[in-house]
């Protein structure tokens, strides 16, 4: 199909079409496309939705232009009206007025492939030119922050249906990427993830909103549903998992994974660097073409694969033909390639490629199969990645290795996924004991910070509540107390200080540069410090011009400098697979150093979810100061040699070496059983004090107790006590259930619904501020009149109305968490807005939306009566 040739179509429209376009109807192909609503923007933009049985088609008019004041106006005005239009019909549309001549040869054309034409071809496959942000550092924080959330719905595994930066061709050779797309039995559904700078139309203007709408329009030709989430939108936290359920389903049942990504193929591993060469032959010998070196880190295994290549090129059955391929996920990875086939096996150069995984997953097509007699997956637990997993299917090499130190991954997919069944001979302890890699001697900084309240999001701390917590002077004054007394001269070694973010970073630097220790924060692009280069401030740590890197998201995975002798774990992470990351980078053993100092920062974390530390990981209970880990037989008064300095061990102190997360993982505590349930938190109490219900289990947390519930629990308090599920075909039901309650303690609830939907726009968003406005007006009103304010126990006076964080603060507390509780409102503290759930709002009719306010006037004049 030539899709440009009927993109630059004549006109189809009829007298009485988009000229005349506020008419209601639109005719297109003979087809009456109905107008259903005209949303209208501060800009005096408008989009006019019209639809036509199960077709729907969006026309934007004057949308891109920038007011006098060069405002935008909210970006989620447009992405959550397209997702209800996206959602509720089966072909959905969106063009810009200027090409309306194009539209009419469009629909025909669409619509005549998803009924299987073939003369409108539709017989032309997708074309697959895929980017692999996956397993890049370029992955916007929109991205990680929907893997979070779509995790967070439907459980750690659920990523591998994710295919991430999918690729479709519109038949004319054009290529598109979608963020992400997922095949389901009912069809295929993308998500793009839109950050208001790259996509708001006003910012980008007319024609690269017209390409992002051809983009979206390309999908709809291939019957792809296309929903968008904005920068915005993520801002509510309960709303965007909300959404995820409503356009994927509430479990994963209804997925598929695409055919043919698993790899299965047998392999074998072996415990140390001296026999594996020799099982490789003998592999290779017994007819197997794929080989998997699972060693810890800094026990060799580039070097394994160094010498087995050198040896497979020199055979004369390979030599003519060889040509190899060595795949890795980041640039220092590939630098480290390069300089060793550089220095070490010159007379290859010129016959192996090194190509990072984003390369390949979009180039790989433009090789032949069998380009490749030898390939090499470094970092090969990213292999089970859908989009790397693709590449390595295309190619047919004589010989396939992976190389890793981990068979864990932060979305606990498996290896086996690819590489089928295996065990390991050799783990990190083993290699330790054995000498491979260096001794780790560790050290505890114990800080009074509390960190029990940090949000934990199924993976890991929420950044943004680590940062407010640990940037703290005094906890970094006490790591660089650590590093001046046991490390301050330049003779003591250079180390490596993981930080939370950018900031962090900066405060370290600026904090070890007080005590005269040379450092620099290492962020990517501009530094914090002085306006280096990363590769510059890297340049100049290799050169001992630098003695501390203050990291943040640069160095966890392949990076490769055996001097390194110092690790400061400042930044928390309930991920085993970073923490070990990110200690590999010291384990390398040499002739000069023959250990690796690590210093674990404890905060407090209370009952709550405690992080990864190297006692936990070496399951180590006792600690002693700059003791080795894989003590555990220290006696007091026994002597510890830390970097020169002898201490005398004074006392032995016990570690709680079990993590709450690895303990209690889907458990439910109180706050999510209610939301559950649909109740709220004080009928679950209510119910546990009457012994209605028993928590799994119960935790002392602080002066409270914290009770958590397994899910074979909640399943059984479900059924015992006949709780229906809640879900969007409910959705409408439930609120007017809740409304017909008419629950009301005090009169909150009914001037704020009736601000509220007078305040909502087009999308079911409404500004906190005009809804306080009104909110406050109704009760200023009613004491301008000299009428009773509300019952006695209501706070508000002519004073505290004056007090606007003092009325918002309660309205937020009474009577909109209400509200919340339900999952019918949600609030959004960044950006000031409550927003309407957007499967209510759409079910909304407007006889709905007048019903609610009678009932809201009408049960107003009711209470007031009976004060």
């Amino acid at each position: 199909m030539k899709v440009t040739e009927y993109l630059a179509a004549s006109p189809n429209f009829v007298a009485g079409g988009y000229e005349k376009v506020l008419d209601k109807t639109l005719v297109l192909n003979g087809q009456s496309y109905t107008l259903q609503e005209t949303v209208k923007y501060p800009n005096q933009g408008r989009t006019y939705f019209y639809t036509c049985g199960n077709t729907a088609l969006a026309i934007d008019q004057d949308i891109c232009d920038v007011e006098d004041s060069g405002k935008v106006f909210d970006y989620s005005l447009i992405t959550d009206k397209q997702n209800q239009y996206m959602k509720r019909y089966a072909h959905f549309f969106r063009f810009v007025y200027e090409d309306r001549n194009s539209i009419g040869n469009f629909l025909k054309r669409a619509l005549q492939t998803s009924a299987g034409d073939t003369s409108a071809g539709s017989d032309v496959d997708f074309q697959y030119h895929t980017a692999d942000r996956s397993e890049g550092a370029d992955a916007s924080p929109l991205e990680f922050r929907f893997e979070k959330d779509f995790a967070g719905v439907y459980g750690p595994e659920s990523i591998k249906f994710l295919q991430k930066e999918y690729g479709i061709s519109d038949g004319a050779g054009k290529s598109y990427f979608l963020d992400y797309l997922l095949f389901t039995k009912t069809g295929k559904i993308a998500v793009e993830e839109n950050g208001v700078t790259y996509h708001h139309p006003q910012l980008i203007r007319l024609d690269k909103y017209r390409r992002q709408l051809r983009k979206q329009n390309v999908c709809a030709l291939w019957g792809i549903k296309l929903f968008r989430f904005s920068s915005e939108d993520c801002q509510f936290e309960d709303r965007i998992e909300d959404d995820i359920r409503e356009i994927f389903g509430t479990s994963t049942d209804n997925f598929l994974m695409e055919n043919g990504l698993k790899a299965r193929r047998p392999i074998k591993l072996y415990d140390h660097q001296k026999l594996t060469l020799e099982e490789i032959e003998k592999e290779r010998a017994n007819g197997h073409h794929t080989f998997l070196i699972f060693l810890p880190t800094a026990s060799g295994k580039s070097m394994i694969v160094e010498q087995d290549m050198k040896r497979y090129a020199a055979k004369p059955e390979h030599s003519a033909g060889f040509h190899a391929l060595i795949m890795a996920p980041t640039t220092n990875i590939i630098s480290d390639w390069q300089d060793r086939i550089h220095s070490f096996m010159p007379e290859l150069e010129n016959k192996i490629e090194i190509r990072s995984y984003s390369y390949m997953a979009r180039n790989y097509a433009d090789y032949q199969q069998d380009t490749f007699s030898y390939i090499v997956v470094d970092e090969a637990h990213h292999a089970v990645a859908p989009v790397l997993q693709r590449v390595i299917q295309y190619f047919t090499p004589d010989f396939l290795v992976g190389m890793t130190a981990t068979d864990e991954r932060m979305d606990h997919k498996k290896l086996e996924d690819v590489f089928g069944t295996y065990t390991t001979k050799l783990s990190l302890k083993d290699a330790m004991q054995k000498g491979i890699v260096a001794d780790a001697r560790v050290f505890r900084i114990k800080t009074n910070l509390d960190l029990s309240r940090v949000r934990y999001n199924g993976h890991d701390y929420v950044n943004a509540d680590l940062e407010s917590k640990i940037r703290v002077t005094s906890r970094n004054d006490l790591i660089a107390d650590v590093l001046a007394k046991y490390f301050g001269r330049d003779e003591d070694g250079q180390g490596i200080i993981f930080c939370v973010n950018i900031r962090h970073a900066a405060e370290m630097e600026k904090i070890l540069l007080k005590r005269g220790i040379s450092a620099k924060a290492y962020t990517g692009g501009h530094s914090a410090g002085g306006g280096h280069h990363a590769a510059q401030i890297m340049a100049d740590f290799k050169a001992h011009k630098i003695r501390f890197l203050c990291a943040c998201n640069m160095i966890s995975e392949g990076w490769d400098y055996p001097e390194l002798r110092i690790l400061v774990m400042a930044r928390p992470t309930l991920s085993k697979v970073l923490y070990l990351q990110q200690v590999g980078r010291g384990l390398r053993r040499t002739d000069s150093k023959k250990s690796v100092y690590i210093i674990d920062v404890v905060d407090e974390y209370g009952a709550m979810v405690k992080p990864c530390s190297m006692h936990a990981i070496f399951e180590n209970p006792f600690y002693v100061p700059f003791g080795d880990i894989l003590r555990q037989d220290y006696k007091p008064g026994e002597m510890v040699e830390v970097n020169g300095l002898v201490e005398r061990v004074e006392s032995i102190e016990p570690v709680d070496i079990e993590t709450f997360e690895s303990r209690y993982a889907g458990y439910l505590n109180q706050e999510q059983l209610a939301r559950e349930f649909f109740v709220s938190t004080g009928s679950i109490t209510s119910w546990i004090t009457k012994r209605k219900i028993t928590p799994t289990v119960m935790i002392p947390f602080g002066s409270r107790k914290l009770y958590l519930f397994s899910p074979e629990d909640v399943k059984k308090i479900r059924e015992e006590n006949h709780i229906e599920e809640h879900n969007d075909q409910t959705i409408h039901k439930d609120f007017f259930d809740f409304l017909n309650e008419r629950d009301y303690s005090l009169s909150y609830k009914m001037p704020f619904l009736l601000s509220f939907m007078k305040h909502m726009d087009s999308v079911g968003d409404a500004k906190i501020d005009d809804v306080l406005d009104d909110y406050i007006a109704f009760y200023q009103d009613r004491i301008d009149r000299h009428l009773p304010v509300d019952r006695k126990s209501c706070p508000y006076t002519a004073e505290t109305l004056k007090d606007r964080t003092f009325v918002k603060r309660n309205m937020l507390t009474n009577p909109f968490e209400k509200f919340e509780r339900k999952r019918f409102l949600y609030y959004s503290k960044d950006l000031n807005v409550i927003s309407m759930n957007h499967a209510l709002f759409a079910s909304l009719t407007d006889e709905d939306r007048d019903k609610i306010c009678a009932q809201m006037r009408d049960d107003l004049k009711d209470y007031y009566s009976k004060i």
